[in-house]
């Protein structure tokens, strides 16, 4: 069974949406966390889903809950 690990700094910045959501709308949190497990799962199902990155982009002010996620078969 696959599965997916979620690093420490990816956690931090979840509990910090976390913490944004819990302050202006539970619901958009609710919403945003079902779709990043159902994005997750599917990554899980389809490991070839999307693009693969040769380097890391650098994430500007302009993104706003933008998430990339980066998948690596154990």
């Amino acid at each position: 069974m696959s599965r997916y690990v979620i690093n420490i700094l990816a956690s931090r910045d979840l509990n910090n949406i976390a913490d944004y959501f819990t302050s202006h709308s539970v619901e958009a949190g609710e919403k945003f966390f079902r779709e990043f497990e159902r994005r997750c799962q599917q990554l899980i199902d389809f490991p070839n889903l999307g693009k693969a990155m040769q380097r890391f982009i650098p994430i500007s002010e302009d993104y706003h809950l933008r998430i990339i996620l980066f998948f690596t078969e154990f």
